[in-house]
């Protein structure tokens, strides 16, 4: 269901997730490799904007939570009133309940 436009937020810890996503893609395939894969993932958050509710409810993860596939990631974020909170950008064979307990997320 569309809705608004809200604004998308970058968590901090999202945010190093790109980063490191980038930095592993560029050291073990190419920049170009790493380049396409951020292009991926931005595509999907930018629909997020428009579209937050495009994710499914990821409440076996952590409550509040929704996750929508980047392959082969999960963007996990969560809608607020004015916003789209990007929380974290996890590969899909990441045991998500720990990561984001550990993050305190």
């Amino acid at each position: 269901m569309a809705g608004a436009s809200k604004p998308l937020v970058w968590a901090p810890r999202a945010t190093k997730d790109l980063r490191d996503i980038w930095t592993y893609f560029a050291r073990v395939a190419s920049i170009e490799v790493a380049d396409k894969i951020l292009h991926e993932i931005d595509q999907v958050t930018a629909r997020l904007s428009d579209r937050s509710h495009l994710g499914r409810p990821r409440d076996e993860v952590k409550a509040g939570l929704r996750g929508v596939l980047a392959q082969p990631y999960t963007v996990f974020y969560r809608v607020t009133d004015t916003t789209v909170e990007i929380v974290r950008v996890l590969h899909e064979r990441r045991d998500f309940p720990a990561v984001l307990k550990r993050d305190g997320d």
